[in-house]
Parts: structure tokens; sequence; C-alpha cells
């Protein structure tokens, strides 16, 4: 579906507006006498605006002393705005302020009720480059002497900022080009696994692997993702606010995404897909991991995960580790939508879930590669396996590791309106490279690797392991057996 199709369905649902628009209510008080209203990036050569009105209903009280009410602007540029964060008193802070505007209250009456009511119209003035602007409300007087509820009472505030004479900001812009180019490229991935399970369903001895499945579920949740995505864009683009709906399921589809990729990742760097002739047995001990240790025990039941998940009540850690990847992924993407943020960033350092997923991604690609080590390193493993078991190596720590370099790089080296995109772009090729690897690994042709042979005989062959029962390994769906284990 084009773009344009979308925007045109979603022209006829809501309201236009001129700009970007947010809405809600603030209390200043002497603990909290600065209220960040916004960021917004102003492009470069580009002047933006910014209109904001206060109310207050005259039953809660009336803000008696305004003399240090303002709305104050801070620039990103030479870290002002990092310092004013840090600065321990308001003066402080606005030490490094741009500019201010003075509030000043009148009464007025809105459907029949009285408020005290404020409006504000301010110019953001252009800049050479791309500017990040930080917009905020405070009174410095609050910190100075006591106010009760009813000298400084909670307002109401609506707002809407241009950027030029648009309101979507200066590091939205080029998202939905890469959207639609993960679209594109996620579908063509997603059709080719489509492709190769009817091929294989049709052929004389229908068997799947369920990885297979994995892998094109997983693209799917990456082709969602991108659609949420960019509806939530075009919606944005239309009225000021986009859907919080749709942002947020593209948020949980991008950690799907992320968790079925981790776990194929991890229980194939295991021997899941290898015959039994390469693999330790689960009851040897394996170099570097450990006699009977947890992580030897969660290395050997990922060889055999369905089994492993049924023993999840008596505490097998496989189980316990591969439901963890999954509630784990979906409680950061939720824990994101907490901050008020009007695109998803769950995959950035600004906020501490972005911080925890990227601590959590680097300790499972160590259990990835210790995993793919004691396969390779434990003396059964053939000669011919080894160049391809390198290769996969590489594509797993590449993919565990990629995300947070560029996350610590983004976030420490590029400025804040260029971080959005270039999280988004770097994030996109790491998720459609580990993505397409997957889908050559497991629907390629026979001769695509010596692995890829390997575990493809055992698995047309139907032959089990020693230690499963043909009842757990294989599940019947008519003439169709896909393989579990």
């Amino acid at each position: 579906m084009s773009r344009f199709f979308i925007l045109s369905i979603l022209l006829c649902i809501v309201t236009i507006v001129d700009a970007k628009a947010s809405s809600g209510d603030l209390l200043l008080t002497g603990e909290n006498s600065v209220a960040l209203l916004t960021k917004f990036a102003v492009s470069a050569n580009e002047s933006g605006f910014f209109q904001l009105q206060l109310k207050v209903d005259t039953e809660k009280g009336m803000y008696t002393d305004e003399r240090q009410l303002k709305i104050t602007f801070f620039k990103d540029e030479n870290s002002s705005w990092p310092k004013a964060k840090k600065a321990a008193t308001c003066a402080e802070k606005l030490r490094f302020a741009k500019n201010s505007h003075p509030v000043v209250f009148t009464s007025q009456q809105i459907d029949g009720k009285s408020f005290w009511v404020a409006d504000i119209k301010a110019e953001i003035p252009e800049s050479k480059n791309d500017v990040y602007w930080y917009i905020t409300l405070n009174d410095c007087l609050l910190e100075q002497s006591f106010h009760s509820i009813r000298d400084a009472p909670e307002m109401q505030y609506a707002f809407t900022i241009l950027n030029g004479n648009s309101h979507v900001s200066a590091d939205e812009m080029g998202m939905g080009k890469l959207h639609l180019c993960q679209i594109s490229s996620s579908s063509l991935l997603l059709l080719f696994v489509i492709f190769k399970i009817i091929r294989a369903v049709t052929s004389s001895k229908g068997q799947i692997h369920v990885a297979l499945l994995m892998v094109g579920f997983a693209t799917a949740c990456d082709i969602a993702s991108g659609i949420f995505e960019l509806i939530h864009s075009g919606m944005y683009a239309m009225n000021g606010t986009g859907s919080y709906s749709f942002d947020c399921l593209a948020s949980h589809f991008e950690a799907q995404c992320d968790a079925i990729v981790a776990l194929v990742l991890l229980l194939v760097s295991a021997g899941w897909t290898m015959s039994s002739d390469v693999i330790v047995a689960s009851n040897q001990n394996v170099a570097m991991l450990g006699t009977h240790s947890w992580l030897q025990k969660t290395v050997a039941g990922f060889r055999s995960p369905v089994t492993a998940i049924k023993q999840l009540k008596s505490g097998n850690p496989a189980a316990i580790l591969v439901v963890s990847i999954i509630v784990f992924h979906a409680a950061l993407a939720q824990w994101g939508r907490t901050f008020d943020d009007d695109f998803d960033t769950y995959h950035s350092l600004e906020h501490l879930p972005g911080r925890v997923l990227m601590r959590f991604r680097v300790g499972l690609g160590l259990i990835f590669l210790i995993a793919s080590a004691s396969v390779r390193n434990n003396g059964r493993c053939p000669q011919s396996l080894q160049p391809f078991l390198k290769k996969f190596q590489l594509v797993g720590i590449s993919w565990f590791l990629s995300l947070p370099f560029v996350s610590i790089y983004v976030s420490t080296v590029m400025h804040s309106h260029q971080k959005h995109v270039a999280l988004a772009f770097g994030s996109m090729v790491a998720q459609g490279s580990s993505l397409a690897s997957l889908v050559w690994l497991f629907a390629a042709d026979k001769d695509a690797s010596a692995y890829h042979r390997m575990s493809n005989d055992t698995l047309l062959s139907g032959s089990l392991s020693s230690t499963a029962k043909e009842g757990s390994n294989f599940w019947k769906f008519g003439k169709t057996k896909i393989r579990l284990d």
C-alpha cells in the first residue's frame, strides 16, 4: 500500500491542524518551579512559531503573583539545555536560556465558566543549522517564598508549534522514507519465506522446521511495526498528535521482532537444528560452561526448546530464559510508552527502558557467544562446518552488539536533531541484515552452506534425537510435519 493511499484514508478521519499540538495540566511548586512543555527541532534557515494558552479555573484560585512566571526557550547548542537541567536552582537554569516571554492572566468567560487565561505567542528565531529547542514554563519566585495551591493553582495548557510552515520537527524529516524502505525490504523477505514454506509443504516429504516459521513471523512483525509507525507519522503530519495506539503497536511489534530474532540466534547457536553426532549430549560436561552449571543447563535446554518449555514448571533454566526474553521485550516496550514522546523511542538511550534493553541484549550476546563456541570447540564438530559457524558467530554477535553500539554512538556523538533518524536507520539496517541472514539460513537452497546441508538432511529424513520421542519432535498438520526440536 502506498503512502499516498494511507494518507488519503487518514485525511477522511482526522482533523487537520497547522502545527504540532499538545495539551495537559501542570502545577508549578517550590520543588518543581521549571516545567518542560515540549522539545522541538527547527530546520536550518527556518523560523519557528510557538503559541500557548494557559487556563486556570477561578474556582481553583488565582495566580496571585505573575512577576516571574515566564515561558523560556533553551537551545541545545553548546550544551545549554543539559547545563540548565543540571543547575540547582531556577535562577541558575535561566542563565542558560536564549529568551523568555512573560505570562499575564486576564479574566475570561469560556463556555459559561469563568477562567483566568493567558495567551502567549512567540517567534523562534532561525539558525544556520537545525536546532533543538526546549520550551519551559517557570516561576523562580516559587523557590523564594511559600505559595499555597490557591495562590499558584494547577494550570491547563494547550500549545501549537511550527517548524517553518510545517509542524513536523526537523528530527522527523525523512522518517517516512525509512519506514517505506523497511516495509518493502521485509515484504520481499517474507514473500520468499512464504514461497519456501509452500514449496516444502507441497513436496513429497512435506516437512517444515519451526525455525523457518519463526523467521517468517519475525519478518511479519517487522513489517507490521513499519506500517503502524508509518500510519502514526501520517496522522501526526495532519493532526499534530498522531495516534498513541498505532505508535504503541509499532513499538510492541518491533519488540517482538527483536525477541524472536534473539531466540532463533540463541537456539541455533546451541545446536537446535544440528544432528546429534555434532552437538554434545546434555549430560556431558562442556568446556568453559562448568559441570552442571546454570549456563550449561541453559545451553543444553536450548538444543530442545520445545521439550524445555514443557519443563517450565519444574524450573528448567532454558525455558525460563525463553519466556523471559519474550515477556521482557514486551514489558520494556510498554514501559517506554510511559514517556511523553511524539514517536516510538524503544531503542533510545534517552530513557531508562532503552538503556536496560541495550544491557540485556549485550548479556544475551555473551550467552550466544559461549553457546556457539561450545558447539565449535567440543571436538565433535566436523571440519566442513567450521567456516559456517565462524560466519554464524559473526552474524549473531553483530546483531547483539550492533544496536547497542549504534545507540551509544548516536546518543554521545550526534546532535539532538539528528538522533531519531540516525537511530531509526541504524536499527533498520541491523534488523534487516539479521532477518536476511536468517532467511538465507533456513530457506536457501540445499547447497547454501555446510550447516544447511547438515541440518536439512536431519530434518527431512525425519530422524529423531536419541533422547526425544517422536510425538514431541513433530506437530502434524494434515500431511505436513512441522519439526519442533
